[in-house]
């Protein structure tokens, strides 16, 4: 029997008052496409800002690495984000006076600190991989929905981050749009080794995912694992 891949994250049993208010318990397993489901946005949502440390959450424990980030101050929790994670949110939030690599490039330069040619390979890297390489220069008004959401694909992998959080997966896309989005994603941990943990409502078809968690009042109501186990 293959070995379970080592938890990059855990819930021990955490509340939030403005999301969920029963105790939630939960591992996140590294290299791994794990989307929660829920009744309201609100709690999807609250559970991902608490796993993100960007919330407290009212009691309980979230682990990073098997490590406690209870007793992290603003400081350090914001360290840990930077070094640890990458983030998508609802909307791409790109700067309109800055070009594509340039959105991208910037979090190499101001949390990295990497040199300018480790820099420009990077994000030529990412770029592509986000089916954005032709797009390099382009202005961020001239780009579709679906094309900055590429491209905030490619700014949140910039740091090479354990793991990749998207808010809201289908809010804003839908249709092709929506499921091509969503097959990139499911390239990540498997081509980039990053831990993808993403929330969307219960209607958004789940089959590219490997796991799907629904959270409803607190609840964890569901948790399917749909894709086995990697080897060891």
């Amino acid at each position: 029997m293959n070995a379970a891949p080592p938890s990059i994250l855990a819930l021990r049993d955490v509340s939030c008052a403005s999301g969920f208010g029963l105790p939630v318990s939960a591992d996140f397993a590294s290299g791994r496409f794990h989307l929660l489901t829920g009744s309201t946005p609100a709690e999807t949502g609250a559970l991902l800002r608490v796993l993100g440390l960007l919330d407290l959450p009212e009691s309980g424990e979230v682990l990073v690495a098997d490590h406690a980030t209870a007793g992290l101050d603003e400081e350090a929790r914001a360290k840990l984000r930077a070094q640890r994670f990458g983030f998508v949110f609802a909307a791409p939030f790109l700067l309109t006076s800055f070009s594509v690599i340039e959105n991208v490039a910037m979090p190499l330069f101001k949390v990295s600190h990497v040199e300018p040619d480790e820099a420009r390979r990077r994000t030529g890297r990412l770029l592509e991989f986000a089916e954005m390489g032709d797009a390099a220069e382009s202005r961020i008004e001239d780009l579709t929905l679906r094309a900055q959401y590429h491209v905030a694909l490619a700014r949140g992998l910039a740091n090479e981050p354990a793991v990749l959080f998207v808010e809201n997966l289908d809010g804003a896309l839908a249709g092709p749009e929506l499921a091509g989005f969503a097959a990139l994603l499911r390239r990540v941990p498997a081509e980039l080794g990053t831990t993808v943990i993403a929330t969307a409502s219960t209607a958004f078809a789940g089959e590219k995912t490997d796991r799907v968690l629904e959270v409803a009042r607190g609840v964890i109501m569901r948790d399917s694992l749909l894709q086995p186990e990697p080897e060891a």
